[in-house]
Parts: structure tokens; sequence; C-alpha cells
């Protein structure tokens, strides 16, 4: 069973990697838009495609289809982060052992506190 969490959380993972790239494709064709139609694509706009691809937006008509996909690719890419967490967490409640004592073996008497009377 463990098996089968760790398989998810990697298909998730990519998957969520996956949805991230469409989003940078995405934005590197709305940057190359709007600055084909005069209206900017600088510095910033590639700063914000790094961190966050998703906030990148089309100016112009057709600015409704690029938001549509953006917002497909951002839906995917929770959905599988959400995913890929809860696999995580699956994965490793099945997998985790405690240590365990030696056979045989009592705890130790708890040491009394120093008096100082």
């Amino acid at each position: 069973m463990a098996a089968l969490f760790h398989i998810l959380a990697g298909l998730a993972l990519l998957a969520a990697l996956s949805a991230w790239a469409v989003a940078v494709r995405g934005g590197l064709k709305t940057i190359a838009a709007n600055r084909a139609a005069g209206q900017g694509g600088g510095a910033g706009s590639y700063a914000l495609l790094a961190f966050w691809p998703f906030a990148v937006k089309r100016r112009g008509r057709e600015a409704d289809a690029d938001a549509v996909r953006t917002g497909k690719a951002a839906i995917a890419f929770f959905v599988s982060v959400t995913v890929a967490v809860a696999a995580i967490s699956a994965y490793t409640n099945l997998t985790f052992k405690p240590p365990v004592a030696p056979a045989g073996s009592s705890p130790a008497a708890p040491a009394g506190a120093p008096s100082k009377s």
C-alpha cells in the first residue's frame, strides 16, 4: 500500500510541474503578444513569469482565451499539489516506524529533582 502512495505522490508532483510548465509557456506567448502589440513586456513581466506564471495577463481581444487556459493550469497545479501532499502524508504514515526499546529492558526510574534543603 505504501508503494502505491509513493507512486501517486511522484505522479502528482510531476503533474504539478507540468501545469507550471504550461503556465510558463503560455506566459512567454503572452509576453510576446503584449510586446508585439506595444503594451509592455519588460523585466517585471519576466520576473513575474519566473515567480508566479499564473499571474501574467494578456491584453487585447484574445485575453479571454489565455485567461481560461491559465485558470485551468492554476487549478491543475493546486489540485496536483494537494494530492501530492496527501499522498506523501499517507506514505509517511504507512512507512514510519517509531523506535522500539530492546526486548527485556525496562525504563529507568525517573531521577528526582535536586533539593536545596
